[in-house]
């Protein structure tokens, strides 16, 4: 091997050496060719550049480019050490800005040796390609999706998710914290769903009817059992997805706490049982002098109710005075004498 200019030359025909020389001078990833000796005996255009090398005669093996930093140093040697053992490996490394302002830079090492036996064998290709975008979109989208977990995490509703085998495997921290336990007791291998559901209420949401090819959503008002036993009156949002033979997926199901809000509800009820008969009646006379916004369904509802019996007839009774006055005034003389 000859190195000059960036270019290697090698043995055989011209027009054979032209192409591959081409191929590694013109490809974006920087390539370097090292001997026994870790001497670079060939370094393309993308490797000068990579380096910050201006001439060939400043070209440096990899193996000294990054002393400064010991990781760097590490994965440098690990490289090193697999070239000499006739095996390839692949190291991704961040190397520090120089400047205090400025930006790391991460590249991606490869190292192999050119053959298996003999010279070639002492002979390591290095290639080294500039990763730092690829890396900044990674962070991107790392980022983005601990803020998703964020938000499922602590959202005003509790979360939990169950495997085939009937295994909690995520528990949001809104539901631990209702159940009084802490998201690291789980663990990697998950919980027994029957930890957390009492009685009956783990068959019904292991035993669901299948839906091939299909998800189903059952809605389901049950306990649950807190980590001191107590329970927790809670209203399941329970969907399980199957495939085509009907073998249930992964659950997924939203937890509402009906602890807080039942006796509201209930009273809420109670009150619109008790809410009926003559209220329908008045609620309609006083709206018709003041007629309400149509936006108001339950309005429109009562004053629809209150039409539909038979209204009185008046018109015996009226008097030409009275048909002189406002409609306004008439209706309350109406009202007065009955």
């Amino acid at each position: 091997f000859v190195c000059l200019s960036g270019v290697v030359e090698f043995a055989g025909r011209a027009g054979r050496n032209d192409l591959t020389k081409a191929l590694a001078d013109t490809g974006s990833d920087g390539v370097a060719i090292a001997d026994a000796s870790g001497r670079v005996v060939y370094a393309n255009r993308a490797y000068l550049e990579l380096t910050g090398a201006e001439h060939p005669d400043d070209v440096r093996p990899v193996e000294r480019l990054f002393t400064s930093d010991p990781t760097v140093a590490d994965a440098i040697y690990r490289l090193a050490q697999a070239v000499r053992a006739g095996r390839s490996h692949v190291e991704e490394i961040r190397v520090p800005s120089e400047t205090a302002d400025g930006a790391a830079r991460w590249f991606r090492l490869r190292a192999r040796p050119l053959g298996t036996k003999g010279r070639l064998a002492r002979i390591a290709a290095w290639t080294m390609a500039d990763i730092t975008r690829d890396r900044e979109r990674q962070e991107t989208a790392f980022q983005s999706l601990q803020q998703a977990i964020d938000f499922l995490d602590h959202a005003p509703a509790g979360f939990f998710s169950t495997d085939e085998k009937g295994r909690i495997g995520y528990l949001n921290a809104t539901l631990a914290n209702w159940l009084g336990y802490d998201i690291a007791e789980i663990g990697g291998e998950g919980m027994p769903l029957t930890s957390l559901v009492q009685g009956t209420g783990a068959a019904l949401l292991q035993n669901i009817v299948p839906s091939p090819g299909a998800a189903r959503v059952e809605v389901l008002d049950i306990d649950l059992r807190k980590k001191d036993g107590t329970s927790l009156p809670v209203q399941l949002l329970h969907r399980v997805a199957f495939a085509s033979d009907g073998t249930p997926g992964a659950s997924r199901t939203l937890v509402l706490n009906r602890q807080k809000s039942g006796d509201a509800a209930d009273a809420l009820r109670a009150a619109e049982v008790r809410g009926g008969g003559g209220r329908g009646r008045c609620v309609w006379r006083v709206f018709s002098i003041f007629p309400p916004p149509q936006s108001q369904p339950w309005i429109a509802t009562a004053r629809s109710s209150a039409r539909t019996r038979p209204s009185r007839n008046y018109s015996a009774r009226r008097s030409p005075v009275r048909r002189s006055l406002p409609s306004s005034r008439r209706w309350r003389r109406r009202s007065a004498a009955n």
